[in-house]
C-alpha cells in the first residue's frame, strides 16, 4: 500500500486507513522497528486526514486555474485573430466607402449641367404645356364656330336649292325671250 504515489494515498485515503487499523490491530506483537513503522503510518494518517482535503483542493484549485487561465489565453489570441480580421475587413470597408465618395463627387459633377438641362426642359415643357393649352381652347372656339357655320348653312343649302330652280327658271325665260327676239326680228327683216 505505501508503494503507491502520496497523491493516490491521498484520493484512496479510506483504503490507506483500513491498511492502519489492520496494522494497529497486530501492534501488540511488533517488534520496535515494526512500532517504529507504526508510529510513522500512524503519523501519515493523521497528516493525512488533517491535510489531504486541503492539498486535493487546493491543488484542483490550482488546476482548475491553470486550465481557466489556459482557456483564456485561448480566447485571448482567438479574439486577436478575430480582431485582424475585423480589422482588415474594416479597412476594406473605409476604402470602399472612399472610393464610393469619389464616385459621389464624381457623379454630382456630372448631374450639375444635367439638373440645368433637366430645370431647361421643365421649364419649355411648362410653356409647351400652356401653349398647348391655350392651342386648345383656340381650337375648341374654332369647333364651335364650326358647328354654328354647319348650322347656319342648312338654310343657305335650302335657299340654294330654291335659288337653283329660280336661276334655272330665269335661264330659262331668258332662252325664251332670246329666241322670242330671234323669231320677231326675222319676221321684221325682208
Amino acid at each position: 500500500m505505501l508503494t503507491i504515489s502520496t497523491e493516490d494515498l491521498m484520493e484512496d485515503f479510506g483504503e490507506f486507513s483500513e491498511f492502519v487499523k489492520e496494522l494497529n490491530d497486530y501492534s501488540w506483537r511488533l517488534t520496535k522497528e515494526e512500532k517504529r513503522f507504526l508510529d510513522s503510518v500512524l503519523r501519515l494518517e493523521r497528516e493525512l486526514k488533517d491535510s489531504a482535503s486541503f492539498v486535493i483542493a487546493v491543488e484542483n484549485v490550482k488546476d482548475c486555474h491553470s486550465e481557466v487561465t489556459e482557456a483564456v489565453d485561448s480566447q485571448i489570441e482567438i479574439t486577436k485573430e478575430t480582431m485582424g480580421v475585423q480589422e482588415e475587413i474594416l479597412g476594406i470597408c473605409f476604402n470602399e466607402e472612399r472610393r464610393v465618395d469619389d464616385r459621389l463627387l464624381m457623379l454630382n459633377k456630372e448631374m450639375k449641367p444635367l439638373l440645368k438641362r433637366k430645370r431647361a426642359l421643365q421649364g419649355e415643357i411648362r410653356d409647351d404645356v400652356t401653349k398647348l393649352i391655350s392651342r386648345r381652347h383656340s381650337l375648341m372656339d374654332l369647333l364651335d364656330k364650326q358647328s354654328e357655320l354647319r348650322e347656319d348653312l342648312k338654310p343657305i343649302e335650302e335657299n340654294m336649292v330654291t335659288a337653283k330652280r329660280v336661276k334655272r327658271a330665269l335661264e330659262e325665260m331668258h332662252r325664251i325671250a332670246v329666241a322670242d327676239a330671234g323669231e320677231l326680228g326675222s319676221s321684221t327683216m325682208p
